[in-house]
């Protein structure tokens, strides 16, 4: 039998929601309300109020429970929620709250979230504007100068190699990026395939490089006049 009704008339801002972007804000609920018998006298005394989040108005899946001892006066209670049990559910859907006090079976109709300034401003990253950050499904467009601390990697795809585009005081275009063959090439102008573009560094599998060639002939040329040497001066003692 249901002995408790819940004041909805004076709910109070349902919502501070959890923004993980944020550490500054609070990871609970804040909820206000009133509550009052069948008769509608206000509550008044400690109470144990259970609340859930369900994933519909009717029925559906607990996706979070808590309960706490309430000293309620004259009706009226405040709760954080979250404080018992970590919140640790999706907030990007539609959640319903219900609530029962003292195992007398829980109260319809359930109340559907609504937003708050905490979840308003999860739109930004410490007062970024969302459409400032740089996204990896979509091109992005951004000015000012970008500095990284650590390396860069681009990796390319089956449509072909990942591409660095540069720019100058005319607008002009130039395309950076290794090939499949690996080698280092660049272009004025969108590349209309894997090799279009002017050869910087050429990779030859199985090859040495000129540097390292130069740096053997040199040791050789050394060692071959130190021996000279060697049999230059044995020569004399004799």
């Amino acid at each position: 039998m249901k002995k408790f009704r819940m004041g909805m008339f004076i709910i109070i801002g349902i919502l501070c929601l959890t923004a993980v972007a944020y550490a500054a804000i609070p990871r609970v609920i804040n909820y206000q309300g009133r509550l009052t018998d069948k008769d509608d006298n206000p509550l008044t005394g400690n109470f144990l109020v259970t609340f859930r989040f369900y994933d519909a108005e009717k029925a559906g899946q607990t996706m979070w429970e808590e309960g706490h001892i309430l000293n309620i006066k004259n009706g009226m209670f405040n709760v954080l929620m979250g404080s018992v049990k970590p919140l640790e559910i999706d907030f990007n859907k539609d959640l319903w709250l219900g609530m029962e006090v003292s195992s007398d079976g829980e109260m319809a109709p359930r109340i559907k979230l609504a937003s708050s300034i905490y979840a308003l401003n999860a739109k930004s990253i410490d007062m970024i504007s969302s459409n400032q950050l740089l996204r990896n499904d979509v091109d992005s467009v951004m000015s000012g100068s970008l500095t990284l601390r650590k390396d860069l990697v681009l990796k390319g795809d089956a449509t072909g190699p990942s591409k660095i585009v540069m720019s100058d005081v005319q607008g002009r275009e130039y395309y950076l990026w290794v090939d499949t063959m690996g080698n280092l090439r660049l272009k004025q102008g969108m590349p209309v395939s894997n090799t279009d573009g002017a050869v910087i560094i050429k990779e030859r599998a199985g090859s040495l490089s000129t540097r390292f060639i130069q740096s053997i002939t040199l040791l050789l040329l050394l060692v071959a006049i130190f021996i000279l040497a060697l049999i230059l001066y044995s020569s004399r003692k004799k």
